[in-house]
């Protein structure tokens, strides 16, 4: 056995079973998330009042989990197959693994290449979209009727954000609920029609959403903000998301040029292991 050819079925083994117990994971994950998923809708309450099991999103979830399911699934078969390949020196299981990782990496060049020529539209694209969403689905404050109207309205707390470009959307949105009562002063309360949610307003202590809304919401800078936007948070939603994201891309980076790295080395491991078995055959 060459010193090629046994580096890489080493490399093959260890990167395959690496591979099939993180295929595992996303298997055993999904299966948890559809088995578990009112549990875990309960845990993740954000509603003002009872548990975001009242909002419509197992149907999201269970989305999430079969994607899960299927990548595991698919990762556990890719993986195996290299793994098998490697321990049998199966020319047809390694050029089923070639085949695979080298579409793999064709689709990935092909995915860079693409956001790369197309950042400018496919951020023009995105931010529109977020829009139509915004203007046909909110329906606030806290409505836990629609899980896209609460998703907005938990962005513009965490992200101290509003809208999508900025406050001035909700002024051409009709179908949110306008309504908001304020206390003048005195425990005299006066209702008034606001002009944006008040998660767009600055609080003193946001950490008590979404578990404790009546100190979240006696926690308002100016109880008036709804109505008079006095310090109202102006940035979009989507340029905070864009730079939340930002601050972790590097480390995006990194891990995913770790990941096509490592296939890199799978599929050079596979041709050379395949090359190594040319030749005895040849000798032979």
């Amino acid at each position: 056995m060459g010193c090629c050819d046994g580096l890489s079925k080493c490399f093959l083994i260890t990167f395959g079973i690496f591979f099939l117990l993180f295929g595992g994971a996303c298997i055993g994950g999904g299966i948890f998330v559809i088995l578990y998923k009112n549990d875990i809708l309960i845990l993740a309450r954000s509603a003002t009042e009872g548990a975001v099991d009242s909002v419509d999103t197992p149907s999201l979830l269970e989305s999430a989990a079969y994607v899960l399911i299927a990548t595991g699934a698919f990762v556990v078969f890719i993986s195996f197959v290299g793994c098998c390949g490697a321990c049998l020196k199966s020319k047809c299981l390694l050029r089923i693994y070639v085949v695979v990782i080298g579409l793999m990496l064709l689709l990935e060049i092909a995915a860079v290449v693409l956001v790369i020529v197309y950042k400018d539209k496919l951020e023009t694209y995105a931010k529109d979209n977020l829009s139509t969403m915004l203007n046909d689905n909110y329906i606030g404050p806290y409505s836990t009727s629609n899980a896209i109207s609460l998703a907005f309205d938990l962005a513009q707390i965490v992200f101290k954000c509003c809208g999508v470009v900025n406050q001035t959307e909700y002024a051409s949105i009709n179908t949110w609920n306008t309504t908001y009562a304020y206390d003048s002063g005195g425990g005299v309360y006066v209702t008034a029609t606001a002009t944006i949610p008040v998660t767009c307003c600055q609080f003193n202590n946001e950490d008590a959403f979404p578990d404790d809304m009546t100190t979240f919401l006696n926690s308002m800078v100016d109880n008036q903000c709804p109505v008079t936007q006095a310090g109202a948070h102006t940035t979009g939603c989507y340029d905070a998301l864009k730079d939340e994201f930002n601050k972790y891309f590097s480390i995006l980076i990194g891990i995913a040029s770790g990941i096509a790295g490592l296939q890199v080395f799978g599929f050079l491991s596979a041709c050379c292991l395949m090359k190594e078995d040319e030749k005895r055959e040849e000798v032979i």
